[in-house]
């Protein structure tokens, strides 16, 4: 049923608006929230978080047991850390309801009734005539029916759709009259996310006559109009169905990898604890039946065995024990990602002078999954390419030339030409260029009717190239070279096309006119596109240009067409963009029969593509081949070293574009992605089940008999039957190549590819791109970047991370991923280490005081531990550990991969840490033991140690061994970290002396005779030295055995930063 309301077509009325309740307002929702759902949804993610779970079920509990600790102790900080997160949340939320606010009362101006009106744009409805000026964003889909140009056209800038940042040509519908009393009815089909084809027709009042709608036709959403047009559109598709929002996929709050080890050391804490207060509860119980004396006079018998008392007493244990699980970690893990964000934020290695742009943290929260990355997904145009194309060179008539200002100049001859005289071979190469094309011109505001020669050179650089639009920027760099060199092409009037020739020294120009007789426009299955003209002598040639492999098989056989062929490949080698060009004479009669089967193709509305390439094939044979040219599409800068970077790093990089495949590939071999000895699979126009199962199981053989890297190259129709019929078997088999290359792909398809290797295995992915079609991909991966480029911020904006170009992206993974993962890490194990010795003394009390669940410290130590005993002094080394330098992360990438996978939180790492925490809380309880126990008369004047004395006893050789730890195992210890050092211990003794002068408390005067005490002071340093033994030797191992290339390593950075200060 669904699918039959969905294959249902749409009938709109032109200028005709529905009814209310049919109305499909043009307004945008991104938010989470709204202010009903606000608070339980937020929860509800909030206590997804293990330790927030637990907490509450503590709290709870601990209202109806409350004798050993209050229930304040667990919900003040519960509460404090929820409200905290839920108004970050909040706020992040308001932000988007503010931007969307923004985009829905955007004004645009209608016309209703035969009158102009100006609404906010979220009352748009289907059948709206809306007008577009110039420089205007589309606020809806819209089907263009009428233009101010006279060629009944527009130009828009579709960047925030397919991030190509040339201009598109919009045309009106063919011989439709915007101006008829009935303007019609749209019929097309419902919307979908594609956005390279669309399928309606417009149905005439007559009833007799419609016509066809194509993509060509459609105005949408999110695309600019560029030029001096103004233009009117029919809304068809509005608010959250255009399809840029149907590409836009929200994927909600993301979180780090790191949540669930995380969570799991928590709970293996928790079942520890569980387990000890069980181990507990069961010895108190023996202990209560069958050592502890019965009499009348202490009341009648407590019964034991009742279920009240059995809860109450595991409850009281289990609440007592509750500080093993403390919820300030997670304050701490906030604390540690804002001030990673603000790393990032200030490093100047990540900061573009040339647009002011620093890098952007969006999500805090992830900061440590940027070492994690292990599969990262790329846009290319803008991302690894500047998307500017330069011409290089060309190969005419068996010679190669080089660009050169405006000759043309031979290496072999080294000499340097003018483009020569009209029918050179030269000129007649340059001429196809100027004429085999879809390049219009914009037109000029400024007085140019005249041009002279000594107006030409602004008349190349100024006027007439900055006014070229194309839909390739292959197309407008040839013609820019055209331009150079003294061929200009100035524009098509109504099928006239102009070029103006400077000719000879003296640069004496010569206006040729060309009729433009018929366009065969290029498809990635022809790989050529040609043009048919008739120059003034009345002579009909078909110019053409493509792919070698297109256009060589159809020439005439001539020793030309080897040497060509080796000369292309030998550009592409290069890693230049090459195209083949070659010309032919039609007669007069030919062409009449080819515009004819043409009229008759273009009049079926089922199989039009494949009639009119038939209509194609007749008439492109028997070429001459011209030459060759050699183009340069300028990458990023720093691109190919941060791909290799990446790639040594363990990264896997597949590249998502909606440019032809022999365009990205060129592009892929250029850059790096595809390393040069990498053999390079074809996974391309397949689309039946069979053909991709077998070609599947061809690949999977090839992959297995590869002795070197391999390469796959898949384009948007293989892809979409791929993730239809076998995506499993896709994934599995492309995540064995070292680099993956998808083409032709819609901003959806990125997304689901996305999705779909996300599913596929614990991998750890990112996405980075710059445009607004890349949107999709970036909310997809587990991690998003950004890049601020000539494509505007909406990539930026809703990414997780935002940097200026592809080049930093080394430096953002490679050092700030490393220290991220690495300091997240150390601060989660250290976490869990003092929490099991601060209530490992606890449990072990619990042996001497008839397991009444009390506990061994005072209140004031319990509050303070957390807070200032120890916190700053390790917290601030979580934030500043670095394990290496700087310079030797981006020098040895592949220091990332013994990170990845958390490696640095194993069960083996934890365990081991548990394990040293608990043997020196062994120590430290069983040394203060032993000297009170035979003898505990330590204080001056015969005063022997109380219950007080003793737990201050554990607590000071807690707080010492802890901070002293941090000396032990950090890497990297600065002034500032040994001053946070002393000062925790300063501030414990500090504030311990100053709470026992008062009265009022069990610790007065305590700390007193405690500090001139001779034994006590003894104590403290044996059980110091002693626990901290394991770790000294533990480092002493590992910086001798383990780590000896880490050692010199920094040996060789030592030395290097001698010689650069002598120098």
């Amino acid at each position: 049923m669904a699918k039959q309301k969905q294959d249902k077509p749409l009938s709109i009325n032109i200028g005709h608006v529905p009814q209310q309740k049919q109305r499909k307002l043009n307004r945008v929702k991104t938010t989470k929230y709204n202010w009903l759902t606000f608070i339980p949804l937020n929860f509800y993610e909030q206590f997804r978080r293990a330790v927030y779970f637990y907490f509450l079920l503590v709290t709870i509990v601990s209202f109806f047991v409350n004798d050993t600790m209050s229930p304040m102790v667990s919900l003040l900080p519960l509460l404090f850390v929820m409200i905290v997160t839920a108004l970050k949340e909040g706020l992040e939320d308001y932000a988007r309801a503010k931007s969307d606010r923004i985009v829905n009362s955007t004004r645009v101006t209608l016309m209703r009734q035969g009158k102009q009106i100006s609404i906010d744009s979220q009352f748009i409805v289907p059948g709206d005539l809306v007008l577009v000026s110039s420089a205007s964003d589309v606020p809806c889909d819209l089907v263009l029916l009428h233009s101010t140009s006279k060629e009944q056209l527009c130009f828009v800038n579709t960047a925030n759709l397919d991030g190509e940042t040339n201009l598109k040509t919009i045309h009106v519908p063919t011989n439709y009259d915007y101006n008829a009393v009935h303007m019609g009815t749209i019929v097309c089909e419902p919307a979908t996310p594609d956005l390279y084809s669309f399928n309606g027709r417009i149905e005439l009042s007559a009833g007799t006559q419609t016509i066809p709608l194509t993509i060509d036709n459609l105005l949408l959403r999110g695309v600019r109009l560029r030029g001096q047009e103004r233009v009117v559109g029919c809304a068809i598709y509005t608010g959250m169905q255009t399809k840029l929002q149907l590409n836009s996929r929200y994927t909600g709050n993301k979180s780090a990898s790191s949540e669930q080890y995380i969570n799991k050391f928590i709970i293996a804490l928790i079942l520890g604890m569980v387990l000890v207060v069980l181990i507990l509860y069961l010895i108190s119980r023996q202990k209560a039946a069958h050592v502890y004396p019965t009499a009348y006079y202490l009341g009648p018998p407590v019964d034991y065995n009742s279920i009240l008392h059995i809860i109450e007493d595991f409850l009281s244990f289990l609440i007592l024990f509750n500080y093993m699980i403390p919820i300030s970690m997670y304050m701490n893990i906030e604390l540690y990602r804002v001030f990673g964000a603000l790393f990032m934020k200030s490093d100047l290695n990540l900061y573009d002078a040339a647009t002011d742009q620093p890098c952007s943290v969006n999500a805090s929260n992830l900061n440590e999954d940027l070492g994690q990355i292990n599969i990262l997904f790329s846009d290319k145009t803008g991302t690894l390419t500047k998307n500017q194309m330069n011409f290089l060179q060309c190969f005419i008539a068996g010679h190669n030339y080089l660009l050169q200002h405006t000759l043309l100049y031979s290496p072999s001859q080294d000499k340097s030409y003018e483009l020569g005289s009209k029918h050179s071979d030269s000129f007649n190469f340059f001429e196809a260029l100027a004429l085999c094309h879809t390049v219009d011109v914009l037109e000029d505001t400024s007085d140019t009717a005249d041009v002279t020669s000594a107006e030409l050179e602004n008349l190349i650089t100024k006027n007439i190239v900055e006014r070229y639009q194309a839909s390739s920027p292959d197309e407008k760099a040839l013609l820019e070279g055209c331009a150079k060199l003294g061929l200009i092409y100035q524009g098509n009037d109504n099928g006239n096309i102009q070029l103006l020739f400077a000719e000879g020294s003296e640069q004496k120009l010569d206006k040729l006119q060309y009729e433009r007789l018929q366009v065969l426009e290029f498809s990635s299955e022809r790989k050529r596109m040609s043009v048919i003209v008739r120059d003034a002598q009345g002579i009909i040639w078909l110019y053409s240009k493509g792919a070698e492999t297109s256009i060589l098989p159809r020439c005439l056989p001539q020793g030309l067409i080897t040497e060509t062929d080796a000369q292309i490949t030998q550009y592409a080698q290069q890693g230049l963009r090459t195209l083949a060009v070659a010309r032919r004479i039609l007669t007069e009669a030919e062409f009449m029969a080819f515009a004819e089967a043409c009229r008759a193709a273009n009049t079926e509305l089922s199989n039009r593509k494949e009639l009119l390439a038939e209509c194609y094939e007749r008439i492109e044979v028997d070429l001459q081949l011209l030459g060759a040219t050699a183009l340069e599409d300028a990458l990023q800068d720093d691109v190919d070293q941060t791909l290799i970077s990446l790639q040594l790093a363990g990264l896997k990089i597949w590249v998502l574009t909606g440019d032809k495949v022999e365009t990205a590939l060129n592009i892929g071999m250029s850059c790096k992605h595809i390393p040069p000895t990498a053999e390079v699979h074809f996974l391309l126009g397949l689309s039946e089940q069979e053909a991709l199962t077998q070609r599947l199981q061809q690949l999977e053989l090839g992959l297995a008999q590869a002795n070197k890297p391999t390469a796959l190259v898949i384009d948007g129709q293989s892809i979409s039957a791929l993730l239809l019929h076998t995506p499993e078997q896709f994934a599995d088999l492309a995540l064995q190549c070292k680099a993956v290359l998808c083409c032709r792909l819609s901003p959806l398809q990125k997304s689901e590819i996305v999705m779909l290797i996300k599913k596929r295995g614990k991998h750890i992915t990112a996405a980075i791109g710059d445009g607004a079609n890349d949107v999709s991909m970036i909310q997809e991966a587990h991690i998003g970047i950004g890049i601020m480029g000539r494509e505007g911020k909406q990539a930026a904006r809703s990414a997780d991370y935002a940097i200026a170009n592809f080049g930093m992206l080394r430096r953002l993974l490679l050092v700030h991923g490393h220290y991220n993962s690495e300091r997240l890490a150390f601060l989660v194990l250290f976490y869990c280490y003092k929490n099991i010795i601060i209530t490992g003394c606890m449990a072990l009390f619990q042996l001497y005081d008839l397991y009444s669940a009390t506990s061994v410290y005072n209140e004031l130590f319990l509050w303070l531990f957390d807070i200032i005993y120890i916190s700053f002094s390790f917290t601030y080394l979580a934030m500043s550990e670095k394990h290496y330098s700087e310079d030797r992360l981006l020098s040895q990438p592949y220091l990332y991969q013994r990170i990845a996978h958390n490696k640095l939180s194993s069960w083996r790492t934890f365990s081991l840490w548990i394990f040293i925490g608990a043997l020196q809380t062994f120590i430290i309880f069983y040394f203060a033991y032993a000297l009170l126990y035979d003898n505990n008369i330590i204080f001056d004047h015969g005063q022997p140690a109380d219950f007080s004395t003793f737990g201050t006893m554990l607590i000071t050789v807690l707080v010492i061994v802890g901070n002293l730890k941090l000396l032990l195992v950090s890497h990297y210890m600065s002034y500032l970290n040994i001053a946070f050092i002393i000062f925790s211990i300063v501030a414990f003794m500090l504030s311990t002396y100053l709470y026992n002068l008062f009265s009022s408390n069990s610790l007065y005067h305590v700390f007193n005779k405690f500090l001139s005490s001779p034994p006590i002071w003894l104590y403290i340093v044996i059980c110091t030295v002693s626990c901290l033994l394991p770790d000294f030797l533990l480092k002493a191992v590992n910086d001798m055995f383990l780590e000896v290339p880490v050692k010199q390593n920094k040996e060789n950075d030592v030395r290097q930063a001698s010689k650069k200060s002598k120098a």
